[in-house]
């Protein structure tokens, strides 16, 4: 474990740092951090900023960091995003053993955690499964096939199916996970930076006092699909570096306050849709919002690429990043009712996800 622990902020003190740290820290070694990988440095500054500690805040403070960071540089946003929902998994557990040893560290950023549960949502046989094992213990089997942070986490969240449909969530330190024949990198053409791997899972033992929850697989998807049907708030932070960059170039100054108003608009809306209707209504608004937030962001990413010229085509300047940051937000938190929602944008009819029809982008 490292990082420093840092007394709690108010809401302006964690955005005021929060800002400092992507300005003075983050944008100016964005490009680099894109070649070389996210250091755990970065998030040691963020944790002593306070931002490592939101997840159990209102959620608007954490949006407003989050757009913050992933306008500074997507990469150490997307590590850091993984940390908060271990950290609400923590808080809301109730193995007190766990929170006692847990919270306060991944509340600091003293602890980072990653976490391993998208392949809960994926059709088809359990990627990892739990067995009931003796004194209460579990043993882990599968794979995970995404987990970010490898190598920068210290304790990850790991999902697994168990018996009677339930999810077992636990808590590990990630040395539990570590072999030379159990980890495989990754080799990502967007966001390959953020420390990706696969993992094998071979009887993996777990304890009592690492399992976070046990909450049945039908009610945690329900959730999971409800809450990804929203607009993240890393679109709106790609949008902010875009525009920025393109109102650096004459020709692409209209373009970027056209985009900064249409932003705008999408936001609002996404965040009164959050804010203001209970999850899992206004199911197909906040997916047509969520498509057409990330359609802008992209347009927007290729025109920085045009607006930097052919010199964009190295992999290692700032258009080709922004380019491959803000088509990752297309896969990612990805569901097919997401994949549908933006196939009806596209005008596409698409047979995979069943669209009964297309329609207009929405206004």
């Amino acid at each position: 474990m490292a990082g420093p622990a840092v007394p709690s902020r108010d809401d302006t003190e964690v955005l005021t740092e929060t800002t400092r740290v992507a300005d003075e820290l983050l944008r100016p070694r964005a490009d680099e951090t894109a070649r070389k990988g996210v250091p755990r440095g970065h998030l040691d500054a963020l944790a002593a900023a306070g931002a490592l500690g939101l997840a159990t805040r209102a959620p608007a403070l954490l949006r407003q960091a989050t757009e913050i960071i992933s306008a500074a540089d997507g990469a150490t946003w997307f590590v850091y995003a993984q940390h908060h929902q271990p950290v609400r998994a923590v808080a809301a557990s109730d193995n007190q053993a766990l929170r006692d040893r847990w919270l306060t560290p991944l509340l600091t950023g003293r602890t980072l955690s990653g976490h391993a549960i998208s392949h809960l949502a994926r059709p088809g046989p359990p990627a990892i499964t739990a067995t009931p094992g003796t004194g209460g213990g579990w043993a882990l089997n599968g794979r995970i096939a995404w987990l970010t942070s490898w190598g920068l986490a210290d304790v990850v969240l790991v999902g697994a199916i168990a018996p009677d449909d339930r999810v077992l969530f636990v808590l590990l330190p990630a040395e539990d996970l570590d072999s030379p024949q159990a980890v495989h990198r990754h080799a990502l053409w967007s966001m390959h930076a953020t420390h990706a791997v696969a993992i094998d899972l071979n009887d993996v033992p777990v304890g009592r006092d690492q399992v976070v929850s046990m909450p049945q697989h039908t009610d945690w998807l329900r959730t999971y699909l409800n809450h990804n049907a929203n607009t993240h708030p890393a679109v709106f932070g790609s949008l902010r570096a875009t525009t920025q960059f393109l109102g650096r170039h004459e020709t692409f100054k209209a373009w970027a306050d056209s985009a900064k108003l249409r932003a705008d608009q999408l936001r609002a809306r996404a965040y009164t849709l959050i804010d203001t209707q209970p999850p899992g209504e206004a199911v197909d608004e906040r997916l047509a919002t969520r498509a057409a937030a990330v359609d802008l962001a992209l347009r927007t990413a290729a025109a920085c690429i045009a607006a930097a010229g052919a010199r964009s085509m190295s992999s290692d300047t700032t258009a080709a990043r922004l380019m491959a940051e803000a088509s990752f937000h297309l896969v990612h938190g990805q569901t097919p009712q997401a994949k549908d929602a933006y196939a009806q944008l596209a005008g596409v009819r698409c047979p995979l996800t069943h669209c009964p029809h297309t329609r207009p982008a929405p206004t």
